[in-house]
């Protein structure tokens, strides 16, 4: 199997909004450090099932910006159907406010944002 990179599907990545918009941010939340806080590894994980439909993945390789660990950027990608190929059609960032919070941003492979971008706190979704 090869991977490709195809921005083809890049406009499907708006299930990320989609996803964004019926979040329930209290499913995501716990009690850590002596606070709530976003979980971003629960929000990965049911972003990524419900890209599933979409026939598309997050995938596991992750890139932090300037070296800081909680500037995490993954690869999303696309499976077509018969064909023995994985597209990736842009990135996903993931990053983590030292505060509990989150932010959720989706970009092309020139680091242009597409669509808008997210801010997860304890107690909902604000789009930028």
């Amino acid at each position: 199997m090869r991977i490709v990179y195809d921005d083809t599907m890049q406009g499907t990545m708006a299930a990320v909004g989609e996803f964004m918009d019926a979040l329930n941010v209290g499913e995501i939340v716990r009690y850590e450090w002596g606070t709530d806080r976003v979980q971003m590894h629960m929000l990965r994980e049911k972003l990524g099932a419900y890209l599933e439909y979409y026939r598309m993945s997050i995938g596991n390789t992750v890139t932090h910006a300037y070296g800081i660990g909680n500037n995490c950027q993954y690869p999303v990608y696309y499976h077509p159907e018969g064909v023995d190929e994985i597209q990736q059609c842009g990135n996903i960032n993931l990053n983590s406010d030292p505060y509990g919070g989150g932010y959720v941003s989706c970009e092309n492979y020139n680091g242009k944002r597409i669509g808008a971008a997210y801010e997860v706190n304890t107690h909902s979704v604000i789009i930028k």
